[in-house]
């Protein structure tokens, strides 16, 4: 009786620990909005003041730019309609208005590349101390996966095994 007993306790005890094992093996998902909590950080806000600013003086410039060559256009228009100039003339002008809107252009494209620079400058560390921060609760909460429910993108995934090549072989290739 008491090696009956014995046996049932000791099965008992190793059907906890199986189950609690299953219970521990089961994988944990977990989902935020990661443009949400973007908002809410006061150093975003920061970031967007910065390139606000710093767009604004970019469009300022760029908009003298565009008056100065609206200016020029209607010159060459108002010379050229009212014949005041000579052929030679109306073609050097023309020639210097093809040259201004060219450098006109060539500011625009270098002020969009410099502010996606700058956007990107300033917003990677807050973005890196993001992930970190989505990797440590992760790992201390047993999630497995994290996902951005506002893009659908995985922000953390626990190291598994790639199953590339295993596919590919399943596939035939």
């Amino acid at each position: 009786m008491r090696l009956k007993i014995l046996i049932g306790s000791a099965f008992c005890v190793l059907l906890g620990a199986f189950s609690t094992g299953v219970q521990a093996q089961t994988p944990k998902y977990g989902h935020m909005n990661l443009g949400n909590l973007l908002e809410q950080l006061p150093a975003t806000g920061k970031a967007n003041t910065a390139l606000t600013t710093v767009g604004d003086s970019l469009g300022k410039v760029a908009d003298s730019l565009g008056k100065a060559f609206e200016l020029a256009y209607k010159k060459l228009e108002t010379d050229y309609s009212s014949r005041t100039l000579t052929p030679v003339q109306f073609e050097e002008r023309k020639a210097a208005l093809q040259k201004q809107q060219a450098e006109l252009q060539e500011f625009d494209s270098k002020a969009q590349a410099y502010l996606e620079d700058r956007r990107n400058s300033l917003l990677e560390p807050i973005l890196t101390e993001v992930r970190e921060a989505i990797k440590v609760v992760a790992k201390e909460n047993g999630y497995l996966m994290v996902f951005d429910i506002s893009s659908g993108a995985m922000l953390f995934a626990a190291e598994t095994d790639d199953v590339t090549e295993l596919v590919k072989k399943k596939m035939g290739m």
